[in-house]
């Protein structure tokens, strides 16, 4: 749920949402640490270990500022006190999606994923205190269908993708600044362009991100407030992050063997099929079966190997010969051998790490 009070914005649950409290922050932070502590735990990472110290610091920091105030509403206390804590619950909810989106990530998915959430929570960390009455944050990057998004294999289609949070436009002034930039500062050859926009939510394009070197990418978003006297000013910048990762690169070897009638088990085809370089493609192989004269059954196995590295065999699976024969690959894919056409199919479908674009 999204919830705004003087300028506070984040996913609470309902009894929460009027007046949120340091205690309440602190406690978000605290169930992202011991979520991620799990996560780490099953799956070690030292990009998570790394992001699990941080925020164990940003709550450290946060408890405080607050001192003995941490259970008054967040929106009553002083303004620094307001931007540290916006800037821990963004900490929390992007550690929680990171936490949704990477159930199902293996290999360098994976690894880009949480290097992802390391670069986020250290942006918010390094952030520099304000004392602006409404200081502005980005607390999630989603898909436009509402999916986290942490990572990117770089395309020459455009990218779609929504920044949310708090006091990202004051609607009697400019639209906000906005620049793509690597992690040491430098601007990217294509920069985003803003499709729609309200003070909580703002929907970009990238017209292409074929440029886009694996690494972390900076979404700096610079909003105004316009005030009595003194006109729209320059707020407080508000960042959001994401992961360029090796462009996409699924290699499958194939085997494909028949029973047949008088001959007895044969081997009718081996080899590779056209390299998988994007989500929702097919790729196809034919196969001769011209030496099987009477196949009584078909048996396909397949070996899928990832780009980094990573690879999983499937198989042998047998069918009779006027069945066809599917199987789920690792990322969503899957293989079919059709026995009218004689032709093997993998279709790259949606992906199946959320989190990744």
């Amino acid at each position: 749920m999204l919830f705004v009070v003087g300028g506070w914005s984040g996913r609470v649950a309902a009894q929460d949402a009027a007046r949120p409290t340091g205690d309440y922050v602190l406690a978000q932070l605290d169930a992202a640490r011991q979520a991620l502590a799990q996560r780490t735990q099953a799956h070690p990472d030292t990009a998570l270990t790394a992001v699990g110290q941080q925020l164990a610091q940003i709550g450290d920091a946060l408890r405080q500022q607050l001192g003995s105030s941490t259970a008054q509403p967040i929106e009553i206390l002083g303004d620094k006190i307001k931007g540290a804590a916006l800037r821990a619950n963004a900490a929390a909810q992007r550690t929680q999606a990171y936490l949704k989106a990477s159930a199902a990530c293996r290999g360098s998915d994976a690894q880009a994923l949480a290097t992802s959430l390391a670069l986020a929570v250290d942006q918010l960390a390094k952030a520099a205190p304000t004392d602006k009455p409404v200081p502005p944050v980005i607390d999630a990057v989603e898909t436009p269908d509402q999916q986290p998004l942490f990572v990117i294999h770089p395309s020459s289609q455009p990218l779609a993708f929504v920044v949310l949070g708090a006091n990202l436009l004051d609607a009697q002034c400019a639209n906000p600044q906005l620049s793509l930039t690597d992690v040491q500062g430098k601007p990217t050859d294509v920069q985003p362009a803003i499709t729609s926009i309200t003070p909580q939510r703002i929907a970009l394009t990238l017209a292409s991100t074929a440029s886009l070197k694996p690494g972390g990418y900076v979404l700096h978003v610079v909003p105004q407030r316009k005030a009595f006297l003194v006109g729209c000013t320059r707020q407080p910048e508000a960042v959001a992050t994401l992961q360029a990762a090796s462009p996409l690169q699924v290699n499958i070897e194939y085997t494909l063997a028949a029973t047949c009638r008088g001959q007895g088990l044969l081997t009718l085809g081996h080899g590779s099929l056209p390299t998988i370089t994007r989500r929702d493609a097919t790729v196809s192989q034919a196969v001769n079966v011209a030496s099987c004269a009477n196949p009584d059954s078909y048996t396909v196995s397949a070996t899928v190997h990832f780009g980094d590295g990573d690879q999983t065999a499937v198989g042998p699976i047998t069918q009779s010969a006027d069945a066809s024969i599917t199987a789920g690959l690792p990322g969503g894919m899957t293989l079919s051998w059709d026995p009218n056409v004689h032709m093997l199919f993998v279709r790259s479908g949606a992906p199946v790490c959320l989190g990744v674009d």
